[in-house]
């Protein structure tokens, strides 16, 4: 008996060995590290994700580069599909690897070995996809090779099953274009317009350029006619919401805010949902168009400013009372969403006299009055705003001066 354990001992090493053999190394991709085990019918091994996705960031600082805070820098957000309460039961696997032709489409599905050529390229294809901007590329860009590698292998299994594999699971974009084309209403409308807003947020921009296109102007549609409406009820009120939500969740890529900048309704359309009423959404839509301002040229901002003067003519109030108003919540986000909005609005114009301008009709309106009790808030995000406010406010007192100073230089001494 004792001239036999240390073969059992040996086949004990060995079992342990194979117990932690699934932890490749990630240098390697799983399926070369699990191609000498295959002996017969085995379930597919899990699809990995990344090694280390990246912290989330809040979207709206005042450098403004992305505008939502539920997709970039995350592999999550490209959808793998796939999971155990989709898999067929084992019956009905072992009748489908039981077909004669089963073999021959496993080898079709096994993916060509790639140059290193191809690896970059479709590197850059999976990181443009995903949205992310070049701060978020140049840590991706120097990973290693092999990982490269791994990552693009599942860029390409999850982009060869958005097809038929797919269809089941994943709402395409024709589908809620359909949906919104019907003209559904109340919980009904609520509901679809919630599914789209989490399919805008995680599907690669690919998936989000192919419902913009005609799917913009059926969301501007949408919110036109529910701001438009006499009664405003609760679901009315919550489905603008989430019309709103839908546009931020757009506007989170190039293209989208390309698009919505482009739409002469869109700015409008935000301006008149401006209600401080309702906290919620009043902050999601002052965030979109301080961002505009932002990322816009000066004439997107003249825009934004007509659009706000033409909500206030039709309320028949001042057109930044709105703004201020919201300063007034008790909701310290919406009082930074404000704040953000103003600064945007101060401080966006290159004209001194603009700035000046527009900076005292939001004194007249409210804002001399406000801001002390705004600074005895402790709040990081709100004394960010308010210290930006103050030293804009310096300097463009500094600059004129500077500018009067000059002009009694030139009358005292006219031919100096």
């Amino acid at each position: 008996m004792d001239r036999h354990r240390p073969r059992l001992r040996a086949l004990a090493q060995r079992s342990a060995v194979g117990a932690a053999y699934p932890a490749s190394s990630p240098g390697h991709s799983r399926r070369d590290s699990e191609a000498p085990r295959r002996k017969g019918l085995q379930r597919p091994p899990p699809t990995r994700g990344p090694a280390a996705p990246a912290e989330k960031r809040p979207k709206f600082h005042l450098n403004i580069r992305t505008l939502t805070d539920d997709m970039m820098d995350r592999f999550a957000s490209i959808r793998i599909p796939g999971s155990k309460k989709e898999r067929p039961p084992l019956s009905n696997l072992r009748t489908a690897f039981s077909n004669n032709d089963c073999s021959s489409e496993m080898n079709e599905n096994i993916p060509k070995p790639l140059s290193e050529k191809e690896i970059l390229e479709l590197f850059e294809k999976m990181m443009e996809d995903m949205n992310l901007n070049e701060e978020k590329k140049a840590p991706l860009r120097e990973k290693d090779l092999s990982i490269k590698k791994e990552m693009v292998m599942q860029y390409i299994n999850t982009a060869s099953k958005t097809g038929s594999l797919n269809s089941n699971r994943q709402i395409s974009p024709q589908e809620f274009i359909y949906e919104l084309k019907m003209g559904s209403a109340d919980e009904r409308l609520f509901t679809y317009l919630e599914s789209l807003r989490v399919s805008l947020t995680s599907n690669p921009v690919s998936w989000v350029e192919s419902f913009g296109r005609e799917g913009l102007g059926l969301l501007l549609d949408i919110l036109e006619k529910l701001i438009s409406g006499k009664i405003q009820e609760t679901i009315v009120k919550k489905n603008q919401h989430k019309v709103i939500q839908c546009l931020k969740a757009l506007m989170n890529t190039q293209y989208g805010l390309e698009r919505i900048m482009s739409e002469e309704r869109s700015l409008s359309l935000l301006a008149r949902a401006i209600d401080p009423e309702q906290p919620g959404m009043m902050m999601d839509v002052v965030k979109l168009l301080s961002a505009v301002c932002i990322v816009g040229e000066e004439s997107i901002l003249e825009e934004v400013l007509e659009a706000l003067t033409s909500a206030g003519e039709e309320r028949r109030i001042d057109r930044f009372s709105s703004i201020v108003e919201g300063l007034r919540q008790n909701s310290v986000q919406l009082q930074v969403a404000c704040m953000q909005l103003i600064n945007a609005l101060v401080t966006s114009p290159d004209d001194l006299d603009f700035r000046l301008h527009i900076r005292n009709e939001f004194m007249r309106c409210g804002l001399k009055e406000i801001l002390p009790n705004l600074k005895h808030i402790k709040n990081d995000g709100l004394d960010i705003q308010l210290k930006v406010f103050d030293e804009h406010k310096e300097e463009d007192l500094m600059e004129f001066s500077h500018r009067l100073e000059d002009i009694r230089a030139e009358f005292e001494y006219p031919f100096v």
